[in-house]
């Protein structure tokens, strides 16, 4: 059996967003998904719990830099993949007019793209529907609206990479807490390192910080010459959408993983 559990980091939605740097909603939202062998788990509990800081790992954004940096090494060791997805939102207000009325519509959006990649992996490694659960961290999204948009798209995909849907049974997706899975924090890290890499928001004095994304990129999965973008991290549409820093975007083009089969789970 396997578990997929899903978190996020930024607003959700898209009214009154302003470029960074603001004071506002944030500019970036992105989301985590992460594929645990049950197998695994085992491992898995007992090594993010040795960690002395083990009380917050709950909320990355409460750890101080070091213990990032120390979650993001532990992290890049643990047997799991990982998938993320990052969206400029400011890219999306034409293409999403209904999102700025509702968070709820592109909240389902972003996890439709996110599970198009972990459906297409869990194809690729024969791994069957019925053998995943994924959860989502509980928010005030409401999972059956979830659970219907999934539903209309594997009945009428409308473009070819919908079709990965096909491999995920939208009945094993429920909402649950941060606490109620002990590995949700990892999906919870993983979401914080996508944002710190993107956001530039005052909160942040207008700076980003990839360290802790590229401390544990070897756990995102990637193309066969080790590319993760496109692969492991989805950018909503492209990487250009996502409007970053000439530096930034570099370091996501050249952000590889490192592993012998970096294409494997």
């Amino acid at each position: 059996m396997y578990t997929v559990v899903i978190d996020e980091a930024g607003d959700v939605g898209l009214k009154d967003v302003k470029p960074d740097p603001s004071y506002g909603p944030t500019q970036y939202f992105c989301v985590c998904a992460t594929i645990i062998d049950e197998d695994n788990r085992q491992q898995i509990e007992e090594t993010l719990p040795a960690l002395p800081f083990f009380h917050e790992i709950v909320h990355a954004n409460r750890l101080g830099h070091f213990e990032k940096i120390l979650l993001a090494r532990t992290i890049s060791k643990l047997p799991v993949a990982m998938f993320g997805l990052i969206s400029n939102k400011l890219s999306l207000l034409d293409y999403l007019p209904d999102a700025s009325k509702t968070p709820t519509h592109f909240y389902n959006k972003c996890l439709q793209y996110l599970l198009e990649r972990v459906g297409d992996a869990l194809g690729k490694f024969g791994i069957p529907a019925s053998d995943v659960r994924i959860r989502l961290e509980a928010r005030a999204q409401r999972c059956s609206s979830l659970l219907s948009f999934i539903e209309s798209i594997q009945k009428n995909p409308l473009d070819h990479r919908s079709v990965a849907l096909r491999n995920i049974d939208r009945f094993s997706i429920t909402a649950v807490k941060k606490t109620d899975d002990a590995c949700m924090p990892i999906s919870d890290f993983g979401a914080h390192a996508l944002f710190t890499a993107v956001r530039r928001d005052a909160r942040a004095f207008g700076l980003s910080e990839p360290r802790y994304l590229l401390e544990c990129r070897d756990r995102f999965l990637a193309g066969k010459d080790g590319s993760i973008v496109g692969y492991g991290i989805k950018a909503i549409h492209t990487l250009q959408d996502l409007a970053l820093p000439a530096d930034t975007a570099a370091f996501f083009k050249d952000l590889g993983n490192s592993q012998r089969e970096y294409w494997k789970m």
